[in-house]
């Protein structure tokens, strides 16, 4: 097998194994949100549960704003779905038809099970796969969007590649995630060096690039930008909780750990600290699907 394939099934498999370990035990308790996404707190949020809202309500917007280009009701697309929370979401306030797709086959029915729930069988379903490789039996979509998962992606030219396979001329696609910044390209120290490949490996990020290479990207694939926006001041950074983790972590580097859970508490107190020195920022992009010549 060759390397590339060999790191990118081992990405897979990681991916899949974080996730498959750690779904039941985030919905094993009471939570704010059914939402794996981070919280925002950007204009008119008013609660918890709005700012983990507030992302899905961006996506809603791009959504309206293209139907009336196309007929209804619109197909969308989620490459990494998580339990379906977005779809779900977007469901319950138009009347979209919505495909999601997670590496996870325990997120796959976590999301099943609430799309009973919330009433919309037939209209939404959540396959287990692998968004950089999809079925061709997956209808076209008007918009697809990828909110935290686009770092996951073992090649971000594979991932341009094949969402432009699925999506419409005229069609958007959306990328909600972390992104190095400009600060991120000049000279490091060996402090930041070592935080923004802790980021990589314990966040399972291999993706994790500048918008400029993203926009490349993309427009290799067909896509044009329209909006570039940055959340990252609307982030809940430096918590209590934060500050613990911090500090378990800087405790536990003298330790022998292993495993998923301590590899993603370094993963994400790097994220973390990267955010808060402007290595890292958090943005809500959108591409158009270019109209074929």
């Amino acid at each position: 097998m060759p390397a590339e394939q060999n790191l990118t099934g081992n990405l897979h498999r990681e991916v899949r194994n974080y996730y498959d370990l750690n779904t039941a035990r985030w919905f094993g308790r009471p939570r704010d949100s059914g939402a794996i996404h981070r919280a925002v707190w950007g204009a008119g949020v008013g609660s918890r549960a709005e700012a983990f809202q507030y992302v899905d309500r961006l996506v809603l917007r791009e959504l309206q704003e293209l139907a009336g280009s196309f007929e209804a009701p619109l197909h969308v697309l989620d490459l990494g779905c998580g339990v379906g929370n977005s779809l779900i979401f977007l469901a319950s306030h138009s009347m979209i038809r919505g495909t999601g797709v997670t590496l996870s086959g325990v997120q796959a029915r976590y999301a099943a099970q609430h799309i009973r729930q919330a009433g919309l069988t037939g209209r939404v379903e959540c396959l287990e796969g692998d968004f950089l490789e999809l079925p061709k039996t997956i209808a076209p979509a008007q918009l697809a969007f990828s909110i935290e998962a686009f770092v996951h992606s073992s090649d971000p030219e594979r991932y341009f590649a094949a969402t432009t396979e699925h999506v419409v001329s005229g069609g958007r696609l959306i990328v909600c995630d972390d992104v190095l910044s400009e600060r991120a390209q000049q000279p490091l120290s060996r402090r930041e060096t070592r935080m923004l490949d802790e980021v990589r490996s314990g966040w399972l990020a291999p993706s994790l690039i500048t918008v400029a290479r993203a926009e490349a990207c993309a427009s290799r694939s067909g896509y044009r930008l329209l909006k570039n926006v940055d959340l990252t001041r609307f982030l809940d950074l430096r918590r209590p909780r934060d500050l613990l983790v911090a500090a378990s972590v800087a405790v536990g580097r003298h330790l022998p750990l292993t495993g998923y859970r301590w590899r993603s508490l370094v993963g994400g107190n790097a994220l973390q600290a990267a955010l808060v020195a402007g290595l890292v920022e958090f943005r809500f992009v959108v591409w158009q699907k270019s109209d074929p010549r």
